[in-house]
Order: structure tokens, then sequence, then C-alpha cells
């Protein structure tokens, strides 16, 4: 296939993801979730010159703050402040015509992820593998509904697939720039949704295992990892100026660690672990770290200071419990990890569905096919593949296994859909050839 057609068609299909995003603008009711208000309040902040955020009435340890402490500003180190950048860019994602350009950027972000995820499948595997994996992102429903949400999974999104464009490009030119570029495009990535940490570490492996003598192998894998450095050592130094502990988030790896560690899997729904009393008993102790009204009105740092601090007294509490469950039942726990990291993919449970019957039968049995061909095509490359493809799927086997040992929900996979989709297109068309070759 001739470059001119192949760019024809990458861009015929990213303008079709656009448009597939934009469709469900009207169906998406409300534009907002449960988690998109920590992301105004921080995009508001910045715009005020700040980064501190009003004490809602309930935090996101369901402490019920103070009625004289309410509102009163705390430096903010829940949230990263990649998204909130973009929303601040966008006029803070509250009003209409906020909402409106953020929705705009989010289809535009969508349509440069599927152009992207063209051009790196392509690099790794060939045009045809490389406009197949394009076309299964643009029909892809579940991803387009994030274009009218206020959530950062679409940014993120975008972020992954140029993180792995790069990365690809910098193993195949041998270039330093490209390393760096990749660098700073996981750091981004990072900013934008902490969970993906990994992506900078396998940024900086791919650079150390490229082709090339070991000296410049080396100089490509600092110059990647100091341009992700450039951008995450300063949220870190914030972090640890507030809180006291260098982290990328001061809440959220806890709990959903500890939701795990109480059984959530296949016969213990989340809202079945949440209502349990023993987890609530767990969950609800980090109260007792909680500052004062007085505390909360005259220091910015006492409430970062107690999610730091009832994030890791959750955390331990879930390694009791789990080092706990592993000696009477460790099967059972297995089991449990292993359906959490099955569940991440299963991104219908994500959409708006039937109850009940023959819809929701066709929506799993859609999720199991594209597993089914994602593994088949993690298998063939980690075989036979080229270094980035391989690359590819540790980075996601790396990012199923963190999030297994957690909580999950469907959601969480979205950032990463691309190149899992890449993965299952890449084995339909294989599939397909070795088909076309018995007939």
């Amino acid at each position: 296939m001739d470059e001119a057609r192949f760019r024809r068609l990458a861009l015929a299909l990213a303008l079709a993801g656009v448009l597939h995003g934009l469709v469900y603008l009207p169906f998406v009711r409300p534009h907002r979730t449960d988690d998109t208000k920590s992301y105004t309040d921080a995009a508001h902040a910045i715009l005020d010159g700040r980064y501190a955020t009003p004490l809602p009435p309930i935090d996101i340890t369901t402490l019920r703050i103070p009625p004289a402490a309410q509102g009163a500003l705390a430096n903010d180190t829940f949230r990263t402040p990649g998204y909130p950048l973009v929303l601040a860019a966008a006029g803070g994602g509250t009003s209409a015509a906020s909402k409106a350009v953020v929705f705009s950027l989010q289809a535009a972000l969508m349509g440069l992820s599927i152009l992207l995820l063209a051009l790196t499948a392509r690099q790794v595997a060939g045009p045809r593998i490389g406009l197949a994996a394009a076309a299964l992102y643009a029909l892809d429903p579940f991803s387009k509904r994030y274009v009218g949400l206020v959530l950062s999974e679409t940014l993120a999104g975008a972020l992954t697939v140029l993180t792995a464009y790069l990365a690809v490009l910098a193993w195949k030119g041998a270039s330093t720039r490209l390393w760096a570029a990749a660098g700073l495009a996981a750091g981004a990535l990072v900013l934008t949704r902490p969970l993906l940490a990994p992506a900078v570490a396998l940024v900086g492996l791919g650079a150390v295992l490229a082709p090339g003598v070991a000296r410049l192998r080396l100089t490509r894998a600092v110059a990647a990892l100091a341009t992700a450095a450039a951008l995450l050592v300063p949220w870190v130094g914030w972090h640890t100026a507030v809180t006291g502990k260098a982290s990328l988030s001061s809440f959220g790896e806890g709990w959903n660690l500890l939701l795990a560690a109480h059984g959530e899997g296949p016969s213990r729904t989340f809202a079945d672990v949440f209502h349990d009393r023993a987890f609530l008993t767990d969950f609800l102790s980090v109260h007792r770290f909680a500052p004062t009204a007085a505390e909360l009105r005259s220091d910015r740092d006492a409430h970062g200071r107690y999610l730091a601090r009832a994030d890791a007294e959750q955390r331990r509490l879930a390694e009791d419990r789990y080092r706990e469950r592993l000696g009477d039942e460790p099967l059972t726990v297995a089991a449990e990890v292993g359906y959490r990291g099955y569940f991440l993919w299963m991104a219908h449970e994500d959409w708006y569905q039937p109850g009940s019957g023959v819809g929701l039968l066709l929506l799993r049995l859609a999720d199991w096919a594209v597993l089914g061909l994602a593994l088949l095509g993690a298998g063939f490359a980690l075989v036979r593949g080229p270094g980035p493809a391989r690359g590819i799927v540790l980075f996601l086997l790396v990012f199923t296994a963190v999030n297994a040992l957690h909580h999950v929900e469907a959601r969480y996979s979205i950032p990463v859909r691309g190149l899992y989709l890449a993965l299952a297109a890449a084995a339909a068309l294989r599939l397909a050839g070795q088909v076309r070759a018995r007939a």
C-alpha cells in the first residue's frame, strides 16, 4: 500500500472516530460523574493562580468536614494537574461554553488517538494491521462515551498512544531526541493518570534494550527518564512539601487495595464489599486521624497530610488482610485476582446496557471475542514480534497485573484501549490470512 493511500485512509478513520464521539454527546447525560468535581475544582484553582481547592462537606474518605471548615482552602494533592490544566485552558469545565470547548477538544483527541494508533501499528506490523487497528478503535463505542464526559480518560488515551508511537519511532530510528520525546509524553501521561506510572519505567527500559552500543543506549535511557522527571519531579516535590511523603497522589491506592483484599471478585461485587462490616471498619478507621476544624482553617496542608496518612493506613490494613487470607484461602484470593484482571477488559460493564437477555449476551460475546483475539495477538507478539510489539504487550501485562491486585472498574482500561484493540486487530488479520491460505 502506497503512503498517500495509507494516510488518506488513516485520516478518514480518525475523522470517523471524531464524529463517532460527537454522536454520543446528546445521549451522555449528565456530562459528569462523581469524579468530575475534583477535576473542575482543581482547574478553577489553577485559573485562580493556586492549587488549593475548597473543602467539601464530605471528603473522599467519607469524613464529614466540620461546618466551620467547609469551604476552607486545602492544597490539592489528590488530583495530579494533567487534566485540570487542560480544563483550565478550556475555561474550567463547568460552564456550558467551557464544556463545549472541552468536548470539542476531546473529540479531536479521540481522532488523534486513532491516527496515532494507525501510525504506531504500521511501524510495528505493517499498514494493513495499522488500518485494521484504527478501524476497530474508530468503531469501538466504549471509548467514545468519554468524549462527552468531563473526565481524564480521553486525554490519557491520546497520551498513551502518543507515548507508544514516539517509543516505537525511537526504537526504529535510534534517536536520542525521540527517546527524550517519548519520556516527556510518558511523564505527561502519568501527570494525567498516575496509575499508568509503569509507562515511564518501560520507556526507559525500551531505551536500554533498543539496538545500539551500550553507551548510546544508556544515554538514550537517561534522556527519556530526564524528560519524564522534568514533569514529574515538580509535582512529587509539591506533594512531599504538603504531605511529608513523596508520592504521585495522596489518596486512592490504599482504599482500592483494601477493597480487593476484602474479597472483591466473582462472588462479591464492589457494592457487596463496600457495605460489608469488616471492610467498613477498616475503611472508616482512618477518621481518627482527621484534623480539627481549627487546623483545617489555619493550615492548607492539614487535609493533604490527613489523606496521605489515611491512605498509608488503609494500605497497611489491606496488606495485613491479604497476608491473612493468603494463609487461609490462597486459591480464593488467586481466583479473585484473576477475575479482576479479566473484568478490567469487559468494557460493556461500563456502558449503558440491557440488564439481561439477548442484548447483554451479545455485548458479553463481543467483549469475550475481543479479549480472546487480544490474548492471541499478545502471544504472537511475544513469540515472533519485534521489540516494540513486545514492549506494548509488556506494558499491558504490567497494567493488568497492577490493577488486578486492586479494586477494578472496566473504565480503568479505557486509556489503554487503543493498544489493546491493536493486538486484537493483528490477531484477527493473522487468523483471516491462515483461513484464506487453507481455503
